[in-house]
């Protein structure tokens, strides 16, 4: 069935609001002067644009039959031409809206988010924009080198152990003429996403505008910030790390002038790092699909921790997030000052994630053992809740005490976020999209673009979260401490046995067919990429930041 449309905003990223110029209202020249060869359409009126530092997120009015929203610049060289079925664009990158995701059950319609990201803005650029009855394709996943990769596992159905690529962009604008972004559009089999041609749409309305991104000329912190711009030179991969272990091989390190990066259990070696379009992208797929494969990114440079004061950390990331693929973040260090990091400012530590490593018997992903505070996001409650329904998301928040045994470090800080009744204690704080009662702390944020904004206050004590601007949780650790003498930062993803995550989607007590992408298009990696990554030291409290709303672990 056609897509739902969603008529409320459902990104509320900070930034800057700016008017749209409209200098060309439906037929819009290349930038080398080469006239429009597309299709007459109506103007498409009351697009808004919010400005990023060298991106943007367009937000659209809802528009009668539209399947999907694209938006594209036409430098020179690129051309749109009309062909028997409607309006082809070739020589650019389109980026396209897609839909949002859940964490439960699918619906017979698909719900079409209003909002599309643009990247690679570093001046006022003129974008058409356009609402069209077909979904952009999916064109695989990318990286900077094409792989072929083989379902071996037995766990899935036949027909669902299917060849599935990684594709290079070069690739990707050579089948489809343009490099697309974001595309959900399903191919007939899962072995076909990817390799589909994509039949040219109907355009339903278009408008040109101009936008202007926010600018790069401040950094977002002032004591570690990437916006990865090239700046920092290529990933060099130097060597083996140990897995302690934990994992069917050792693992990859990699670095780059700013960087310390660490990858596990990836399928043949497959998962790749880049940066690209102002991003830093990382598509993970997991070893025979059955293992705990993850990335940890570490910029080379410890961060300080006070019991007064905040480390402030800030990153945006795509938020969609299962029960075994999410983003995650944290903050590791050695008891004593200058043992986190060595003379070169490289990583000494290993950092490996095993399953159920947030269970209280979870070993502490730290094969020294030093204390760690972890946070990252996942999927929420199976089931409805008396007086409320179902929550799609939750936020993890744990502590590994340091020198712990090997099932006794963990401590589970997380609020209960799946409020029993229809009184909402003080410290269930979240703002949902839809406003219904128990939704979860991120359900206004299953998105596969565009990224979230997240900022995170971390005291010795405390941790504070908020979500494109808005106070999502606060967390006092009660009784415990973190106790390191330093600390390193780390980001990163995590997928987990993802042919184990296909079959339990559509089991019956906790359906979750809603995730259409990760069904029907990435089933076996993940793909994420992250942009404006930094932290600063000896902060004060976040503006706006309520402590009546903080929940003290016992």
């Amino acid at each position: 069935m056609d897509p739902k449309p969603t008529p409320e905003t459902p990104v509320d990223m900070p930034g800057q609001q700016v008017a749209v110029v409209v200098d060309k209202a439906t037929r819009p020249d290349s930038e080398d002067g080469t006239a429009f060869g597309g299709p007459d359409a109506p103007l498409l009126e009351g697009v808004q644009v919010v400005a990023n530092r060298d991106s943007a997120i367009v937000v659209l009015p809802v528009v009668a039959g539209a399947v999907d929203y694209r938006v594209f610049r036409l430098p020179a060289g690129a051309r749109v031409a009309t062909d028997a079925m409607g309006e082809k664009v070739t020589g650019t990158t389109l980026h396209c809206a897609g839909y949002r995701q859940h964490n439960d059950t699918a619906t017979a319609s698909r719900e079409l988010l209003s909002v599309v990201e643009v990247t690679d803005l570093s001046e006022p650029t003129a974008l058409v924009v356009e609402a069209i009855d077909t979904a952009c394709p999916f064109p695989g996943l990318l990286a900077p080198r094409h792989a072929d990769l083989q379902v071996t596992i037995d766990e899935v159905p036949v027909v669902d152990r299917v060849p599935f690529g990684l594709f290079t962009e070069a690739e990707v604008t050579a089948r489809y003429g343009s490099l697309i972004r974001n595309g959900h559009g399903k191919g007939p089999t899962l072995a076909s996403q990817g390799l589909v041609e994509a039949a040219s749409p109907k355009v339903l309305a278009r408008t040109t505008i101009r936008v202007t991104p926010s600018g790069k000329a401040q950094p977002r912190t002032r004591d570690f910030f990437d916006d990865f711009d090239g700046t920092s030179g290529p990933i060099v991969q130097n060597g083996a790390t140990t897995s302690g272990r934990r994992a069917h091989m050792d693992g990859r390190r990699s670095s780059n002038s700013k960087w310390d990066f660490f990858i596990y259990n990836d399928e043949e070696e497959a998962a790749q790092l880049d940066e690209v379009h102002g991003l830093m992208r990382i598509t993970l797929p997991d070893w025979i699909q059955d293992v705990f494969a993850t990335v940890v990114a570490v910029p080379r440079r410890p961060a300080k921790l006070s019991e007064t004061n905040y480390l402030h950390l800030t990153f945006e990331v795509p938020s969609n997030a299962t029960a075994r693929r999410y983003w995650w973040v944290g903050i590791c260090g050695a008891g004593t000052a200058g043992a986190t990091f060595d003379a070169n400012n490289h990583f000494t530590g290993n950092l490996v994630q095993t399953p159920f490593f947030y269970q209280d018997d979870g070993l502490n992903l730290s094969l020294e053992k030093w204390n760690c505070l972890q946070f990252f996001p996942r999927d929420g409650s199976p089931f409805d809740i008396a007086g409320a329904s179902r929550s799609e998301s939750d936020v993890r928040v744990m502590l590994n005490k340091a020198g712990g045994g090997d099932r006794d470090s963990v401590v589970n800080l997380s609020p209960a976020q799946y409020p029993a009744s229809a009184a909402k204690p003080s410290w269930f704080r979240m703002q949902s999209a839809s406003g219904v009662l128990g939704a979860g702390v991120l359900d206004d944020q299953l998105l596969i673009s565009p990224r979230t904004r997240f900022d995170a206050w971390v005291r010795r004590d405390r941790l504070v979260l908020f979500v494109n601007g808005q106070q999502r949780l606060c967390n006092d650790f009660g009784p415990h401490r973190l106790t390191m003498a330093e600390g390193a930062v780390a980001v990163g993803q995590v997928l987990y046995h993802s042919a184990a995550e296909r079959l339990e989607f559509s089991r019956s007590f906790n359906d979750r067919t809603g995730q259409r992408f990760y069904l029907e298009n990435a089933a076996y990696a993940d793909e994420r990429e992250w942009d404006n990554v930094g932290y600063e030291e000896d902060m004060g409290p976040p503006m706006g930041f309520d402590a009546s709303t903080c929940y003290v672990a016992k």
